[in-house]
């Protein structure tokens, strides 16, 4: 049995930032930070912690750590283990052997570009959140201790797999009704396994998700993707 937590009370976490992202729902978000560059969101520091004081210094660094929050996940179940979409979703390995969202504290952690500094706004590129992600905390990356070349990871050694852009399939009629950031996020997006990996090999189901403000639906086509459909999400 494990010793008791030597702490005078419960720690509360109190959200900083909230957070800004062209991500409506969960599914369709990149399942790391950095894969999408088109992937841009706001940080929108709360009033508490807006002052500029409060990022006095943070133009020295080009990327910054952002501790989030799983907002729209269910109360963890108290599963040990978990099915990583690296292993093909059937594969398990234990929850703290993972990045899986559903974790005790369903805390995340996101590496992002840091590209402009506001009143009370970054504005960050490669962001793997759900619109309106609470931030916890900020921190500037350091390279000279983060960036570890000799470390190993084994069965997540390497970035996942891209489509070639010449796979991506994109109706004319379809690119010209996308604004271009629109559409060159929903390339980005594409150029990646979205859907669970047990249905990695499902050719013609057709998916959907809502992204920048539009309803964007695809499938596959032997190794390529199709957008099949681009409509505006409605509001609310």
């Amino acid at each position: 049995m494990g010793a008791a937590l030597n702490t005078p009370g419960p720690h509360l976490l109190q959200p900083v930032a909230i957070l800004r992202t062209p991500f409506g729902e969960k599914f369709g978000v990149p399942r790391q930070s950095g894969l999408v560059p088109a992937a841009e969101g706001r940080v929108e520091f709360l009033p508490a912690f807006a002052a500029p004081d409060f990022v006095r210094g943070l133009e020295a660094f080009s990327h910054v750590w952002l501790l989030t929050g799983f907002h729209k996940n269910p109360p963890w179940d108290g599963a040990a283990t978990v099915r990583p979409p690296r292993l093909g979703g059937n594969e398990r390995v234990g929850v703290f052997a993972s990045r899986a969202p559903l974790r005790p504290n369903g805390l995340g952690l996101s590496l992002v570009r840091l590209l402009e500094i506001g009143a009370g706004v970054l504005r960050v590129e490669g962001i793997d959140c759900v619109d309106g992600t609470p931030v916890y905390d900020v921190k500037p990356y350091l390279p000279w201790c983060e960036a570890k070349p000799e470390a190993r990871a084994d069965w997540a050694a390497a970035a996942p797999s891209g489509r070639d852009e010449s796979r991506i399939l994109v109706p004319p009629e379809i690119e010209a009704a996308l604004p271009a950031d629109v559409l060159r996020l929903a390339r980005q997006l594409l150029a990646l396994d979205l859907q669970p990996a047990y249905q990695a090999a499902d050719e013609g189901r057709v998916y959907g998700m809502k992204v920048a403000g539009w309803n964007l639906r695809w499938r596959r086509v032997g190794e390529a993707v199709e957008l099949v459909e681009a409509r505006p999400a409605e509001a609310g």
